[in-house]
Formats: structure tokens, C-alpha cells, sequence
């Protein structure tokens, strides 16, 4: 009777540097834009600190009308909703977002053409105070 046994033997598949070269290329063109900021418009950056609370500007500013642009994330609340500097899509791999940028709390209907990966546009009033999150208040949204 002969005896088989199992024998394990690793296929190790070469990589070529093309391929190395497209994936790199294929990353980058994957890395979202950032929101940017039209002549005379304010940057979301430029509202939120590191911490997430109002910048100085934006509390001096508090009252003023101001138009920024941003992505549009949801909310639990219907008439509210976030808006990113970036994508804030979840990720395929693990479901976080990862460094969608900064962002601020928006009070108006979404627009009914709004998706994560629409551009909009807010025109409000900025309601900011030491120490808080601000927000847009008063806003018409509308996606570019």
C-alpha cells in the first residue's frame, strides 16, 4: 500500500514594478480633494479650531452672513446636517472615516440632490462663542 502525505509548498507570485508604479498612481488619485474656498468665501478650517471649537475669526465674526462650501454629511435631526472639508464616506475596510477634515454643524433642509460625494454650498449666518462647536444658522444650501 502506498502511503501519499501532504506537502505544503508556497507559490510566491512575483510583483512586477509596472504594477507597483499603478497601484501608487491608482492611491493617489483615490486621495479626496479638499473643499475649496471660492474668492471671498470662508474655509470651514477657518471656523473650527483643532479642538472642534469656534476659531477666533469665526467669533468675531459670529452674526456675519458667510458662504462656504463642504461635503455633506448626515444628521439624526431633519433639518440639520454636517458639512466636511472632504468626503466623509466611510471606509470600505473598516467603516470609519478617516480625516474627512474639519467641520461644522449646518441648520437648513438638506438638498434633495445632496449626497457624501456632492459638493455644497451654504450661504447662512455663523453662530460662534468661545469654547463651543459653531455653526450656520439661517442657511440656504444648494450642491455645485
Amino acid at each position: 500500500m502506498h502511503r501519499q502525505t501532504f506537502r505544503c509548498e508556497a507559490i510566491s507570485l512575483p510583483v512586477a514594478r509596472r504594477e507597483v508604479l499603478l497601484g501608487m498612481a491608482a492611491l493617489a488619485a483615490l486621495i479626496p480633494m479638499r473643499a475649496r474656498a471660492a474668492d471671498g468665501q470662508a474655509k470651514i478650517a477657518d471656523l473650527v479650531d483643532a479642538d472642534g471649537n469656534a476659531s477666533a475669526w469665526a467669533v468675531a465674526n459670529s452674526g456675519s452672513k458667510i458662504t462656504v462650501r463642504g461635503y455633506f454629511a448626515p444628521n439624526l435631526v431633519e433639518t440639520k446636517f454636517d458639512l466636511y472639508e472632504a468626503p466623509a464616506a466611510p471606509c470600505q475596510l473598516c467603516g470609519m472615516i478617516h480625516d474627512a477634515g474639519a467641520n461644522i454643524e449646518v441648520e437648513t433642509r438638506v438638498p434633495a440632490d445632496a449626497n457624501m460625494m456632492k459638493m455644497i454650498e451654504v450661504a447662512g449666518r455663523i453662530e460662534a462663542a468661545p469654547d463651543r462647536a459653531p455653526r450656520i444658522i439661517a442657511a440656504e444650501a444648494a450642491t455645485v
